[in-house]
């Protein structure tokens, strides 16, 4: 399977705190590196970055474009600014075509329980990801579930349960709950819970020395 989305970096020159000027010009700083490649300082066109990124997330293959050389990565880490959110630095791992690795693959619940569809019960995702074994082109984007059989409370799907697949390998524990049913309750009206004012200490024991005396 040959990668679908491509992605033009070009060399970086500007390094440590100077990278900001290129933000304002809608560049983002990034480091390509990969086992038997010298890392490398590039910078890739914000927009063109997000428009590929949406689609391809950090399992899929994208293919790096810088100059006349071309690079097989994966997005392997985004750092965004603390308050704006904005993407300040991005890392692109390459890899060998030929070489099976392990990869965070997500997963998504398709179908519907009739439990939540009658609003009795909530989707509970105990794992968002399962670890995958597979090269690099056969890396999934995301693997999907089946919850239409959660039909009682008491049922659960493990990681053993997901469809084995030609193409890659699970290797999370197959024992792992994967996705589960929350019960939804509803709230208990209660009426509106009387105050009975109490007595401050000094008033308390002037009270309790003119018992005495009486």
């Amino acid at each position: 399977m040959a990668t679908q989305f491509t992605l033009d970096v070009q060399p970086r020159e500007v390094l440590g705190k100077q990278v900001k000027h290129l933000r304002t010009r809608g560049l983002i700083p990034a480091t390509v590196y990969g086992k038997g490649i010298e890392p490398a300082s590039v910078q890739v066109n914000g927009r063109a970055f997000l428009a590929v990124y949406r689609k391809a997330g950090k399992t899929a293959l994208i293919e790096l474009h810088m100059g006349a050389a071309r690079k097989a990565a994966f997005v392997q880490a985004v750092q965004r600014h603390p308050v704006t959110r904005d993407i300040i630095h991005i890392d692109f791992k390459v890899v060998d075509l030929r070489k099976a690795i392990h990869v965070e693959v997500p997963v998504v619940a398709v179908g519907a329980s009739p439990l939540v569809a009658r609003g009795d019960a909530l989707i509970n995702h105990a794992l968002h990801t399962v670890m995958v074994e597979a090269l690099p082109a056969d890396v999934p984007q995301h693997i999907d579930v089946d919850v239409s059989g959660l039909d009682t409370l008491d049922k659960t799907i493990h990681v053993r349960d997901i469809p084995p697949a030609p193409a890659y390998k699970i290797l999370t524990d197959g024992d792992e709950v994967l996705i589960s049913l929350t019960p939804v309750r509803a709230a208990v009206a209660e009426g509106p819970i009387e105050e009975v004012p109490v007595e401050p200490e000094l008033i308390r024991r002037e009270r309790a020395r003119e018992e005495e005396e009486e």
